[in-house]
């Protein structure tokens, strides 16, 4: 549909084209009836006396009708006017032949009047068939009107001048059609280009709307035009006019960028761009910092990783000499039992820096997951029996709450890693050292007994190398919430009446 605008320039120009059309009509009929009304100039001008006796009282007529649709035109509906004009062609059409023939017109070339009214017809009627019908009806009238109306005191029009004037109003109205064709089609063009450009601006705006970051566009005089809605959350701000001041100064200055405290709390990063062609206006953006921060966090750990995997690998080799070494050490009769116990200290410290040194390799080496229908408390139960062989708790301390049929989409090798994390965890940081392992629909928990957490613990669980435990590595919690991304499933802590709960949501279920 076209825009309220474009219907109004459309509009004026349609009612441009009438009021030329009723300018000629005016002025014809002016020119016919002063030329009527002295003898002298009919002489001169026609350069044969004799009239038909209606030609001035039809001129007349003429003149009144053509002040009447002059006045319409100003005044009517256009929609009437249009109707109206489409009528009134052929009036024009029978009095312009009608004084070719009763002022002898046609031996100066007044029979070639119609073909503005037949030139007319191709703008108000745009169709090809009734475009074709005023040049019909005027040849009509060429070969007819003087078998109605006795024209014999006039010149006597020949067949051939006839036929030639009726040719001419055909190819004015063939030119007509083609003009129009090409009208209608670049109307139709011009309605189909304007329909795109509408839905791409609605999409734009739906787009800018729904971004995360913000966007606001504005005027050289810190006017704001249109903010979206991240806009006004991360500015906390539900009507925005004006920018606050700080940010006013920004923007007068060069400065490629800002850090901005929002009075909400929010840390934002401020950036501006000017519109290409646009001296008046600007755009800004905002970004939230805390996720710029974590986007370079996570590349930060990146980097961290490829290092440390390098670095892993040069110290594995001395590192298991130092442990063969001291074990040894240990085993040698002739070493007093104090020296025995600093030969146990450094074999517990190296088998700790080999257990940090698998994880980082662990996490910088992380496969691609592919996951399969697994029983579930098969990988429980293999748990379980590992964790009681190394003497971490007894069978009495752990309770499984699953069932045998369960069974769920996962790649092996990562839910064994991240079950035995998850259960060997919850029994060295438990009160009670004990553990239980239940399922709750799609939900798979780990709980033990115990304080809850603060905040700032919660908010740190899951970083890489946070840990709670002087002996820990603070990469396990990191890891297992990796794989089960990786897998589909999302890892979060929780606490419940009293109790830890490592909880493992499976989007794609569990089957029992």
């Amino acid at each position: 549909m076209i825009r309220n605008d474009d219907t109004e320039k459309l509009f004026h120009l349609e009612k441009k084209n009438l009021r030329y059309l009723n300018l000629f009509r005016l002025f014809i009929s002016v020119f016919f009836v002063a030329l009527i009304n002295s003898q002298e100039l009919v002489i001169e001008f026609f350069n044969y006396p004799n009239q038909h006796p209606m030609v001035k009282a039809v001129t007349e007529l003429y003149l009144a009708f053509s002040v009447i649709i002059m006045t319409l035109s100003f005044s009517a509906n256009q929609g009437n006017v249009i109707r109206i004009s489409k009528l009134v062609l052929y009036i024009d059409l029978f009095i312009l032949i009608y004084l070719a023939f009763a002022t002898n017109g046609f031996s100066i070339g007044l029979g070639m009047l119609p073909v503005l009214a037949i030139g007319s017809a191709a703008i108000l009627y745009r169709k090809a068939i009734f475009i074709l019908l005023a040049p019909f009806t005027a040849s009509l009238l060429l070969w007819f009107l003087p078998v109605v109306v006795d024209f014999d005191l006039q010149e006597t029009v020949t067949n051939s001048t006839k036929l030639l004037h009726s040719l001419g109003y055909f190819v004015i109205a063939l030119l007509g059609i083609r003009q129009s064709i090409s009208y209608t089609s670049t109307l139709k063009m011009y309605r189909r280009q304007r329909s795109t450009i509408s839905g791409l601006e609605n999409m734009n705006q739906i787009i800018i709307e729904n971004l995360t970051n913000g966007v606001i566009i504005y005027q050289q005089d810190n006017v704001i035009l249109h903010a979206n809605q991240s806009a006004k959350s991360l500015l906390g701000m539900d009507d925005i006019i004006f920018f606050p001041p700080d940010i006013q100064d920004y923007i007068k200055s060069d400065k490629d960028g800002l850090v901005y405290h929002a009075a909400n709390g929010n840390n934002l990063y401020l950036r501006k761009a000017s519109v290409a062609g646009e001296q008046n206006f600007g755009v800004l953006f905002i970004e939230d910092s805390t996720f710029l921060k974590k986007a370079a966090q996570q590349l930060n750990l990146a980097s961290l990783g490829k290092m440390s995997s390098s670095i892993a690998h040069e110290i594995r080799n001395p590192l298991a000499a130092i442990s063969t070494a001291a074990e040894l050490l240990v085993d040698s009769p002739d070493l007093k039992e104090q020296d025995k116990q600093i030969c146990e200290i450094i074999v517990n410290q190296t088998n700790r820096a080999n257990h940090i040194i698998e994880d980082i390799l662990e996490m910088s080496r992380r496969k691609t997951a592919k996951p399969e229908s697994l029983p579930l408390h098969q990988y429980l139960n293999n748990a379980i029996r590992h964790l009681v062989e190394q003497k971490m708790a007894d069978e009495t301390q752990i309770q499984s709450m699953v069932s045998r049929n369960t069974t769920i989409n996962f790649d092996p090798d990562h839910l064994e890693q991240v079950i035995w994390n998850l259960a060997s965890n919850a029994i060295k940081h438990g009160e009670d050292n004990e553990l239980q392992i239940a399922v709750h629909g799609h939900k798979l928990d780990f709980m033990n007994k115990g304080e809850p957490f603060d905040e700032k613990k919660i908010n740190n669980l899951f970083e890489p190398f946070f840990t709670t435990h002087n002996r820990g590595t603070g990469l396990g919690l990191h890891i297992c919430r990796q794989l089960c991304h990786d897998n589909h499933a999302e890892l979060n802590y929780l606490h419940i009446k009293g109790r830890h709960v490592f909880r493992i949501e499976f989007n794609q279920g569990i089957t029992e």
